[in-house]
């Protein structure tokens, strides 16, 4: 199938890494990068299980990404975690669901998962890169400069929310240039039900990425849902935890859920910064 080009599944055996003691803490579960998709926008999601350390500063010659979504379905404010970040001489305490914005250049880094009651779904997108690369760098630019760089909920600015059947969705998080100015879009939400309808075909001036992520962190590969996603009117049918690429003028949606066993992560985000739609209206 030629769109399949487009997708990331996750599968096979993911292996954990980093951490400081004899234990390892994060499992990847799904990556895009140019070995997949040339030219795409650098991504990758998995789970944090147990506290860790990454010492260190560096920087990328990319705007990112960073979200980290607890995994309490229940109460998917919180992460029930702390999490100690810096983006230069900003240090951020993280305890709820949030969206981290790095801007190209900045040095950010020191990572601490400090405690950890529940696994942490971690997401890391590169929005003008399709590889990875670590810069080290120090920090350089006083306090306050990045201080409003984390956004902890689902609340645009032009108040705007989607429409969905009613339980389908969970909204978890909203960022874009008018919440955050020189922030890229990015919204995240739970599906939490089954759901035959969805945006109608459309298209973006922006490259998209999209996630579909499997909630159950002891079987992160399996989606534990069916999810049809259409690109140029083919269908793609999901059910393994995926990161999708959509190129600028590409034209997708629907997206159907017709079996969820369990809540799955979504997001989808772009680099532009403002969401924009073409061909359709909004959920």
């Amino acid at each position: 199938m030629e769109r399949l080009k487009h997708f990331s599944l996750a599968g096979g055996a993911s292996e954990r890494t980093g951490g400081t003691g004899p234990e390892v803490s994060v499992i990847e579960v799904v990556r895009m990068d140019k070995n997949l998709f040339p030219g795409c926008m650098f991504s990758k999601a998995g789970w944090i299980y147990e506290p860790m350390e990454e010492p260190g500063f560096f920087k990328h010659n990319s705007d990112k990404l960073l979200v980290f979504i607890g995994s309490d379905v229940d109460n998917p404010e919180y992460l029930n975690a702390e999490i100690e970040l810096w983006i230069e001489n900003d240090r951020f305490f993280l305890t709820k669901t949030c969206i981290v914005f790095v801007p190209a250049g900045a040095a950010h880094g020191r990572l601490k998962v400090k405690s950890l009651n529940k696994p942490v779904m971690h997401y890391c997108c590169l929005l003008n890169s399709d590889t990875y690369t670590e810069i080290p760098t120090r920090a350089t630019l006083p306090a306050g400069t990045f201080a409003n760089n984390v956004v902890e909920k689902y609340a645009p600015v032009d108040g705007k929310l989607p429409t969905a059947p009613e339980g389908f969705l969970t909204l978890l998080l909203w960022i874009d240039g008018q919440k955050l100015p020189g922030a890229p879009y990015m919204e995240a939400v739970w599906f939490k039900t089954s759901n035959n309808t969805g945006p109608e075909k459309h298209t973006h001036d922006f490259d998209e990425f999209i996630g579909f992520i499997g909630s159950d962190p002891t079987d992160p590969s399996e989606l534990g849902a069916q999810v049809e996603f259409f690109i140029e009117g083919e269908k793609i049918t999901i059910t393994k935890s995926c990161l999708v690429y959509i190129p600028r003028g590409v034209e997708h949606s629907p997206i159907l859920v017709p079996r969820l066993d369990r809540p799955v992560i979504h997001f989808s985000g772009g680099n532009g910064g403002d969401y924009v739609r073409e061909g359709s209206d909004m959920f």
